[in-house]
C-alpha cells in the first residue's frame, strides 16, 4: 500500500464539477445562460438553490473557501439585499421557480443576524416545493444562537452541519479555531431537542500537529455525540493559490503515507462504530439519508459534495457562487464590490464559465458515476491510447477491474477515485502546473 500511496499522491482534481474551474473556457453571456434554463425547464422542474454567505468573524488559517472577515454585521444586511437583487433578475426571467432544495453555506451563514437571515429566507420559502423540499445550513458552532436555530427550522431547514475539524486544542490553535467540545456538545443538545432531521460534522485530516493518538481522541468525542453523517476531508495545502495557508507552519503537517494513515485511523474508528463510508470522504449512519441513498445505489455528487438528491440546475447566488446546468457551469464575481455594482447595473455578476461539449458531458456522467458508485460504463465514449494505457496501469496495480466497456473499483481501489476519475480527464493533458491539491 506504502508504494500505491507514493505512486498516485498526484495533484488532481476533487471532481464536484467536470471540466474542473481552472479549465473553465469563459462563460455564456446572461441570455446564453437563461436560455438555457428556459430549455431545461428548470421552473418546472425545480432547482437547487446554492447561497453563499462570505462573511466570517475571523480567519482560520487552513480555510480555502471564498470569505470575507470583518465583525461588521450591517455589511451582513447589505449582502442580503443583493441576493435578493440576484434573485429577482432570475425571477424576472424565468417566472415562478420551484426550489427543491436550499443550501446556506460560507463563509458562515451564522455571521448573519438572525433578523437578517430570517429576511433572507423569506425571499425564497414562497417558492419552496410542496412535497420533499430540502433545507440544509452550515454553522459555526462559535456563531449560533438559539434563535438562528429558531429561523432555520421554521423556514424548513432540516439538515445542519457543523464545522468541527478537530478537537485537539492543540490543532486548534494552530489553525486558529478554538472551539471547545463542551461547546459544540451544549449546540449539539440544542439541534437534538429541536428535532432538526439530520446531523452532519465536517472533519479534517491533514492538520498541522495531528497525529494518530490526536484522531483517535477527536473520533471519540464525535461518537460521543453521535452526527448522522460526517465529512472526513483531506486538507488541501496550496499557499500558492490561498496565501492565508502560509500561515500555517509546513513543518507541522503530515504527509503522504502518514497523512493516509490519520485517514485510515479515523476510518477505523467511524467503521467500528457501525457508519459506512459513502463516496470517498463522506461516512453515514446506515439509516441515515446519505447511508439510505448510497445503499440503494443513488447517491449524488455536486458542487457543494454528496447529496441523496440533486436537480438537473443549480442556481449559486452570492459572491464566488457556482451554477450550473447540464451543459452549462458559471462563476459570479469574486470580489463584492464588483459583485454589487453589476447588479446595480441590473446584471448577473457573471465572471468565469464553461459551456460543455458533447465529449465533457459524457465524460462528466463517467466520473460522476465513479465518484458515486465506484464503478461506470463507458461505451458512449471512444477510449483513446492514454485511456488504455491509464486503465491497463490501474488494473495492473490491482485498483479496478475493467472490460472494454465498463470498470469497477476495487476495495483497495476505494482509497485511488480521484485516480480512476483522471484517467478519464481530457483537460489534465494539458502542460502541468500547480492547481489542485493532492489525490490521497
Amino acid at each position: 500500500m506504502e508504494d500505491l500511496l507514493k505512486k498516485y499522491n498526484q495533484q488532481g482534481p476533487r471532481y464536484t464539477s467536470y471540466p474542473a474551474v481552472p479549465f473553465w473556457k469563459g462563460p455564456p453571456d446572461e441570455k446564453r445562460w437563461m436560455d438555457d434554463l428556459k430549455e431545461e425547464k428548470a421552473s418546472t422542474k425545480g432547482v437547487d438553490i446554492y447561497l453563499h454567505i462570505p462573511f466570517c468573524q475571523s480567519l482560520c488559517f487552513y480555510c480555502g473557501c471564498h470569505r470575507k472577515i470583518t465583525k461588521d454585521k450591517s455589511q451582513g444586511r447589505e449582502y442580503v439585499e443583493y441576493i435578493k437583487k440576484e434573485w429577482d433578475i432570475y425571477l424576472k426571467n424565468l417566472g415562478d421557480i420551484k426550489i427543491n432544495s436550499l443550501h446556506l453555506g460560507g463563509g458562515s451563514p451564522t455571521f448573519l443576524d438572525p433578523g437578517d437571515l430570517s429576511t433572507l429566507l423569506s425571499f425564497f420559502r414562497p417558492y419552496f416545493a410542496q412535497d420533499g423540499f430540502i433545507g440544509s445550513i452550515e454553522v459555526d458552532p462559535r456563531a449560533c444562537t438559539d434563535e438562528h436555530l429558531f429561523i432555520a427550522k421554521n423556514n424548513g431547514i432540516e439538515r445542519i452541519s457543523l464545522g468541527i475539524q478537530d478537537f485537539e486544542p492543540k490543532v486548534q490553535k494552530a489553525i486558529n479555531r478554538v472551539q471547545s467540545f463542551e461547546m459544540v456538545g451544549t449546540l449539539v443538545q440544542k439541534i437534538r431537542q429541536m428535532k432538526f432531521q439530520s446531523l452532519n460534522f465536517d472533519l479534517i485530516y491533514g492538520l498541522p500537529n495531528q497525529d494518530e493518538a490526536s484522531i483517535a481522541k477527536t473520533i471519540k468525542l464525535v461518537l460521543l455525540l453521535s452526527p448522522d453523517l460526517i465529512a472526513y476531508y483531506s486538507y488541501a495545502h496550496v499557499p500558492w493559490k490561498i496565501p492565508n495557508q502560509k500561515l500555517i507552519n509546513e513543518e507541522n503537517l503530515p504527509e503522504g503515507v502518514e497523512k493516509r494513515n490519520l485517514f485510515e485511523q479515523g476510518k477505523r474508528g467511524l467503521k467500528d462504530s457501525n457508519y459506512i463510508e459513502v463516496g470517498f470522504d463522506h461516512f453515514a449512519r446506515p439509516d441515515s439519508y446519505l447511508g439510505k441513498a448510497f445503499t440503494a445505489g443513488k447517491l449524488k455528487r455536486n458542487f457543494m459534495g454528496y447529496t441523496d438528491k440533486k436537480s438537473e440546475v443549480l442556481i449559486g447566488l452570492g459572491v464566488s457562487s457556482i451554477s450550473n446546468s447540464r451543459v452549462i457551469m458559471i462563476q459570479n464575481e469574486k470580489d463584492i464590490k464588483k459583485y454589487y455594482e453589476a447588479l446595480d447595473e441590473g446584471k448577473l455578476p457573471i465572471i468565469n464559465g464553461h459551456i460543455r461539449c458533447q465529449k465533457d458531458i459524457i465524460i462528466n456522467d463517467i466520473i460522476q458515476d465513479i465518484m458515486c458508485s465506484s464503478k461506470a460504463t463507458f461505451n458512449s465514449l471512444e477510449i483513446d491510447g492514454g485511456m488504455q494505457a491509464g486503465l491497463e496501469d490501474l488494473e495492473s496495480d490491482g485498483l479496478i477491474t475493467y472490460s472494454k466497456d465498463n470498470l469497477e473499483v476495487t476495495d483497495l481501489g476505494h482509497t485511488f477515485l480521484r485516480n480512476v476519475a483522471m484517467v478519464f480527464d481530457q483537460y489534465l493533458k494539458r502542460p502541468d502546473k500547480k492547481m489542485f491539491s493532492r489525490t490521497v
